[in-house]
Protein backbone atom coordinates (compact mmCIF):
# COMPACT_ATOMS: atom_id res chain seq x y z
CA UNK A 1 0.00 0.00 0.00
CA UNK A 2 2.83 2.64 1.12
CA UNK A 3 4.10 1.86 -2.76
CA UNK A 4 0.97 3.34 -3.91
CA UNK A 5 0.89 6.24 -1.90
CA UNK A 6 3.79 8.27 -2.07
CA UNK A 7 4.08 8.28 -6.04
CA UNK A 8 0.07 9.40 -5.87
CA UNK A 9 0.95 12.20 -3.38
CA UNK A 10 3.61 13.00 -5.85
CA UNK A 11 1.30 12.96 -8.92
CA UNK A 12 -1.62 15.05 -6.63
CA UNK A 13 1.04 17.73 -5.73
CA UNK A 14 2.03 18.15 -9.21
CA UNK A 15 -1.70 18.63 -10.64
CA UNK A 16 -2.17 21.11 -7.52
CA UNK A 17 0.51 23.40 -8.64
CA UNK A 18 -0.56 22.94 -12.15
CA UNK A 19 -3.54 24.44 -11.03
CA UNK A 20 -2.06 27.07 -9.01
CA UNK A 21 -0.08 28.14 -12.16
CA UNK A 22 -2.89 28.16 -14.45
CA UNK A 23 -4.38 30.28 -12.01
CA UNK A 24 -1.93 32.67 -11.96
CA UNK A 25 -1.24 32.86 -15.61
CA UNK A 26 -4.76 33.49 -16.29
CA UNK A 27 -4.74 36.33 -13.27
CA UNK A 28 -1.87 38.15 -15.33
CA UNK A 29 -2.95 38.20 -18.96
CA UNK A 30 -3.64 41.50 -19.81
CA UNK A 31 -6.00 43.46 -21.82
CA UNK A 32 -5.37 42.23 -25.71
CA UNK A 33 -4.71 44.43 -28.05
CA UNK A 34 -7.75 44.03 -30.23
CA UNK A 35 -9.70 46.31 -32.09
CA UNK A 36 -13.44 45.83 -32.91
CA UNK A 37 -16.62 47.56 -34.22
CA UNK A 38 -19.58 48.73 -32.15
CA UNK A 39 -23.26 48.58 -33.85
CA UNK A 40 -22.70 52.19 -35.05
CA UNK A 41 -19.69 51.14 -37.53
CA UNK A 42 -17.29 53.04 -34.84
CA UNK A 43 -13.57 51.29 -34.87
CA UNK A 44 -12.55 51.36 -30.99
CA UNK A 45 -9.16 49.28 -29.89
CA UNK A 46 -9.07 48.02 -26.31
CA UNK A 47 -6.19 50.41 -25.76
CA UNK A 48 -8.37 53.20 -25.85
CA UNK A 49 -8.98 52.09 -22.50
CA UNK A 50 -6.05 52.05 -21.11
CA UNK A 51 -5.64 53.67 -17.67
CA UNK A 52 -9.75 53.16 -17.35
CA UNK A 53 -11.08 50.20 -15.24
CA UNK A 54 -12.73 47.61 -17.98
CA UNK A 55 -15.44 45.33 -18.42
CA UNK A 56 -16.31 43.06 -21.05
CA UNK A 57 -19.25 41.19 -21.56
CA UNK A 58 -19.21 38.24 -23.82
CA UNK A 59 -23.11 37.79 -24.58
CA UNK A 60 -25.87 36.10 -27.14
CA UNK A 61 -29.18 37.52 -27.37
CA UNK A 62 -30.62 33.98 -27.32
CA UNK A 63 -28.70 33.48 -23.55
CA UNK A 64 -31.43 33.38 -20.81
CA UNK A 65 -28.95 34.47 -18.08
CA UNK A 66 -27.24 37.17 -20.32
CA UNK A 67 -30.84 38.65 -20.89
CA UNK A 68 -31.74 38.23 -17.61
CA UNK A 69 -28.87 40.27 -16.10
CA UNK A 70 -28.89 43.51 -18.31
CA UNK A 71 -30.47 45.61 -15.30
CA UNK A 72 -27.71 44.45 -13.21
CA UNK A 73 -25.34 45.31 -16.22
CA UNK A 74 -27.47 48.71 -16.44
CA UNK A 75 -27.28 49.87 -13.05
CA UNK A 76 -23.68 48.94 -12.48
CA UNK A 77 -22.94 50.66 -15.80
CA UNK A 78 -24.95 54.26 -14.84
CA UNK A 79 -23.62 54.29 -11.64
CA UNK A 80 -19.45 53.43 -12.40
CA UNK A 81 -19.23 55.10 -16.05
CA UNK A 82 -19.31 58.39 -14.50
CA UNK A 83 -16.74 57.30 -12.42
CA UNK A 84 -14.09 55.98 -15.07
CA UNK A 85 -15.37 52.41 -15.71
CA UNK A 86 -16.08 51.31 -19.48
CA UNK A 87 -18.58 48.52 -20.18
CA UNK A 88 -17.86 46.51 -23.84
CA UNK A 89 -20.32 43.53 -24.64
CA UNK A 90 -19.22 41.27 -27.28
CA UNK A 91 -22.34 39.20 -28.99
CA UNK A 92 -20.42 35.81 -29.89
CA UNK A 93 -20.21 35.05 -33.93
CA UNK A 94 -23.45 32.58 -34.03
CA UNK A 95 -25.83 36.34 -32.93
CA UNK A 96 -27.23 38.28 -35.79
CA UNK A 97 -26.79 42.15 -36.21
CA UNK A 98 -29.92 42.70 -36.12
CA UNK A 99 -31.23 40.51 -33.24
CA UNK A 100 -28.36 43.05 -31.21
CA UNK A 101 -29.95 46.39 -32.66
CA UNK A 102 -33.42 45.24 -31.87
CA UNK A 103 -31.78 43.95 -28.43
CA UNK A 104 -30.19 47.04 -27.60
CA UNK A 105 -33.03 49.11 -28.61
CA UNK A 106 -35.81 47.05 -26.70
CA UNK A 107 -33.17 47.06 -23.64
CA UNK A 108 -32.05 50.18 -23.79
CA UNK A 109 -28.54 49.26 -23.48
CA UNK A 110 -26.59 52.17 -22.89
CA UNK A 111 -22.69 50.57 -23.28
CA UNK A 112 -20.67 49.91 -26.54
CA UNK A 113 -22.24 46.27 -28.25
CA UNK A 114 -20.09 44.79 -30.71
CA UNK A 115 -20.59 41.70 -33.24
CA UNK A 116 -18.00 39.28 -32.75
CA UNK A 117 -18.56 37.95 -36.61
CA UNK A 118 -15.56 35.69 -37.21
CA UNK A 119 -14.69 35.02 -33.38
CA UNK A 120 -11.11 36.55 -33.42
CA UNK A 121 -12.42 38.74 -30.13
CA UNK A 122 -13.92 35.56 -28.19
CA UNK A 123 -10.21 33.67 -29.14
CA UNK A 124 -8.43 36.70 -28.01
CA UNK A 125 -10.01 36.60 -24.62
CA UNK A 126 -8.77 32.84 -23.97
CA UNK A 127 -11.13 31.37 -26.34
CA UNK A 128 -14.21 32.50 -25.10
CA UNK A 129 -17.65 29.87 -25.75
CA UNK A 130 -19.71 30.36 -23.17
CA UNK A 131 -22.34 32.84 -22.52
CA UNK A 132 -22.40 35.04 -20.19
CA UNK A 133 -18.45 35.38 -19.93
CA UNK A 134 -17.07 38.60 -17.82
CA UNK A 135 -13.74 40.34 -17.71
CA UNK A 136 -13.04 42.95 -15.35
CA UNK A 137 -9.45 45.19 -15.87
CA UNK A 138 -7.76 47.13 -13.58
CA UNK A 139 -7.03 50.43 -15.06
CA UNK A 140 -3.62 49.23 -15.69
CA UNK A 141 -4.97 46.55 -17.72
CA UNK A 142 -4.50 43.36 -15.22
CA UNK A 143 -7.43 41.00 -15.23
CA UNK A 144 -9.27 41.57 -11.83
CA UNK A 145 -11.77 38.88 -12.23
CA UNK A 146 -13.19 36.38 -14.58
CA UNK A 147 -16.38 35.01 -14.53
CA UNK A 148 -18.69 32.44 -16.20
CA UNK A 149 -22.26 32.86 -15.85
CA UNK A 150 -24.49 35.81 -14.57
CA UNK A 151 -23.02 38.76 -12.75
CA UNK A 152 -24.80 40.69 -10.06
CA UNK A 153 -24.63 44.61 -9.20
CA UNK A 154 -23.93 44.30 -5.77
CA UNK A 155 -21.18 41.35 -6.82
CA UNK A 156 -19.31 44.27 -9.06
CA UNK A 157 -20.19 46.99 -7.01
CA UNK A 158 -17.49 45.42 -4.36
CA UNK A 159 -15.01 44.44 -7.08
CA UNK A 160 -15.34 48.39 -8.63
CA UNK A 161 -14.60 49.06 -5.24
CA UNK A 162 -11.63 47.29 -3.64
CA UNK A 163 -10.26 48.94 -7.03
CA UNK A 164 -11.12 52.54 -5.79
CA UNK A 165 -14.32 53.69 -7.75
Amino acid sequence: MTQFIKPAIGVIALAILAVLIFNVVQTKQGLPDQTFTDLDGKTHSFEDFKGKPLLVIFWATDCPACVQELPELKAVYKEYAPKGLGVVSIALAHDKPEHLLAMRLEKQIPYLISWDKTGKLADAFNNVRVTPTHFLYSADGDVVMRKIGSVSKEMLSEKLSSMGL
